[in-house]
């Protein structure tokens, strides 16, 4: 028994490393394919990897600059929001965000968000959710350290103040675990989507027959809000709904 555990651990410890290096290498040669001008064997091997599972702002933003190199910019674009997700604060990734979305045709006038709600947004883009995980053990281990001296201090005075500073650690406390939380949900929420076909026309009902309301285009960034069958519910940056056929847009 104990040789076969010993062989089990032997055995998965070696199809770790293994993995790893077969992803090490993965990774060095997609590098290397875009580092000569291969941008699509290049693209094609980043996919490889996205397709095992494997998902990071580094591997979103390759992949964006290598469709953007074949003027694929609607892949492009998506590729770059769905760095911005991983890394909200990134400056190459909003650098190229910004660069992509001047080959597409719609402009749209985003409306301004209530003061309160764009500063929870701002200070929640601050960190990723890893990032703001960290935050939170760091000021858990901070508010335990002060209870334990509240607890076993010597002095009163010291231990009021630390019986203070626990409370307002621990109020930081849940506040960073909002942000975390939020920053997640953000991530995995997936209603933001990019249009894939040239021109959409977006309808008044989720049915062909009904009334067309305004057209976008390929590349603009749309929210999904409701779904029946194929058709989705979208809303633009400006405030404007309608319906679309789901298949023209891939979510972020």
């Amino acid at each position: 028994m104990k040789r076969f555990l010993l062989f089990f651990l032997i055995s998965g410890a070696g199809a770790v490393a293994l993995y790893a290096q077969s992803f090490d290498m993965l990774w060095a040669n997609a590098n290397e394919e875009y580092a000569q001008g291969q941008y699509q064997e290049a693209f094609d091997q980043y996919k490889y990897i996205y397709n095992r599972g494997y998902e990071s702002a580094s591997l979103y933003y390759n992949m964006g600059n290598c469709a953007f190199k074949m003027e694929l910019y609607a892949q492009s674009i998506l590729w770059f929001e769905r760095a911005k997700l991983f890394d909200p604060k990134n400056p190459d990734v909003l650098y190229n965000v910004e660069i992509v979305n001047r080959f597409f045709v719609d402009k749209i006038e985003t409306v301004p968000h209530f003061f309160m709600r764009s500063w929870i947004i701002n200070v929640r883009d601050g960190f990723t959710s890893n990032e703001w995980a960290q935050v939170f053990l760091a000021l858990l281990v901070v508010t335990l350290a002060l209870l334990l001296l509240f607890f076993y201090g010597r002095s009163r005075s010291g231990r009021r103040w630390a019986f203070y500073g626990a409370l307002i650690v621990f109020i930081l406390m849940i506040s960073v675990f909002f942000f975390g939380w939020s920053q997640k949900q953000q991530l995995q929420r997936h209603d933001h989507a990019i249009v894939m076909a040239p021109v959409v026309t977006v309808k008044s009902a989720p049915d062909r027959q009904g009334k067309d309301l305004f057209i976008i285009h390929e590349g603009l960034k749309i929210r999904f809000i409701d779904q029946v069958g194929g058709w989705g519910r979208i809303e633009l940056a400006d405030g404007r709904q309608g319906w679309i056929e789901v298949g023209f847009a891939e979510r972020i």
